[in-house]
């Protein structure tokens, strides 16, 4: 574990006040221990796979792990509880749960959707689709990005409730690849792309049309793996090379250099305790505005690369690891008995809550 001054660009002493100001306004410098205890839960304690692809826990409580090869795993905090292909699913790689405005469960899989309601596994649509990512709007509206755009077509897929909708690179959709997708606190949907591993940047659709940013614009990577909105409005991209944080005009970077244990960020979470965690191919690390600190297997992580971020209503932290090898990874959950409620969260973050009145979505 280390702790490093952040941010040394072109310009350093402007550019580092400026962020500076800017991370003052919702993360906390220390604060809580600076030691943190890890737990692992593995196929040898319930859990259908220790590939994890996404952590979610729905309104009632209960935890989802989306597996890639193991199907659906929910925790209802005592036992886990698994559903695959025999269930309904329609593929036992999962690779995001969402939940809608009627406590619906969304499931994307590598063959389409599936919904989760009352124990039962149900059709979703796109069927075919190979799914990476959900997003459910303020309207309602399901998101879905696909990718394998070789095998199924790519594209992003919009469900209103009766219909899908789809959109293509000829509709302004910057790639056909899609590894994320995320709505903001102006109902405004953003995309990142895959391409193959090259990417094709990120896209914004405002409901009327794209607006679409790549490398030539300030992007850190064309390859965007996960989104972030912080309490002050912007949107945090973690790429294949970094972090890049765009206020709307302007465009900031943090790295390996500045702190950052690893260049490729997978997922991205603000706690309650006003701190950033980032998940990255070769560990875990936490920033409080000023200061990093990093956590790898050496430091009692179950794996190094972090896939999934999530803080219970509980305040524990469960952390989703996707290693590549058969046998390897699970989930590593830090436990802090004295860390806020969920519903604490946006009182000590948001002065004023954004429009939809939501939280800033993490990952």
């Amino acid at each position: 574990m280390g702790s490093k001054g952040l941010m040394r660009q072109p310009d350093p002493n402007h550019q580092t006040n400026e962020l500076r100001a800017l991370f003052k306004k919702y993360l906390e410098k220390g604060g809580d221990p600076e030691s943190y205890h890890w737990e692992s839960i593995t196929t040898d304690h319930g859990l259908p796979h220790n590939w994890i692809y996404d952590l979610f826990q729905s309104s009632e409580g209960s935890i989802y792990a989306a597996t890639w090869g193991g199907g659906l795993g929910v925790f209802d905090g005592e036992h886990w509880l698994t559903y695959t292909k025999k269930d309904g699913l329609h593929h036992d790689a999962v690779t995001c749960t969402r939940e809608d405005q009627d406590s619906r469960i969304w499931l994307a899989t590598d063959n389409g959707i599936n919904i989760f309601e009352d124990g039962r596994i149900l059709d979703g649509g796109l069927v075919g689709k190979s799914l990476l990512n959900l997003a459910i709007d303020q309207h309602n509206r399901i998101w879905a990005g696909c990718w394998r755009a070789a095998q199924t077509g790519g594209g992003l897929f919009q469900f209103d409730g009766t219909r899908w909708r789809s959109f293509s690179t000829r509709d302004g959709l910057p790639g056909q690849e899609i590894l994320k997708v995320f709505e903001d606190s102006q109902g405004r949907i953003w995309v990142g792309t895959y391409e193959h591993g090259m990417g094709a940047g990120v896209g914004c659709f405002d409901g009327q049309r794209w607006q679409n940013y790549t490398e030539s614009d300030g992007l850190a990577d064309n390859c965007v793996y996960s989104m972030f909105e912080d309490p002050t409005g912007n949107i945090w991209f973690g790429t294949v090379n970094g972090i890049s944080i765009f206020d709307g005009k302007n465009w900031h970077l943090i790295r390996k250099k500045d702190g950052l244990i690893d260049n490729r960020v997978y997922c991205m979470w603000i706690d309650s305790h006003k701190k950033m965690w980032f998940g990255t191919e070769q560990g875990l690390s936490r920033f409080d505005g000023e200061n990093w600190l990093s956590f790898t297997t050496k430091d009692g992580l179950v794996d190094n690369l972090i896939r999934a971020i999530l803080e219970t209503a509980s305040g524990d932290l469960w952390i989703g690891t996707y290693p590549y090898q058969r046998g390897n990874g699970g989930i590593s959950v830090s436990r802090f008995d004295s860390m806020k409620r969920l519903k604490d969260h946006v009182l000590d973050l948001l002065p004023e809550p954004p429009p939809s009145g939501r939280l800033p979505s993490g990952q």
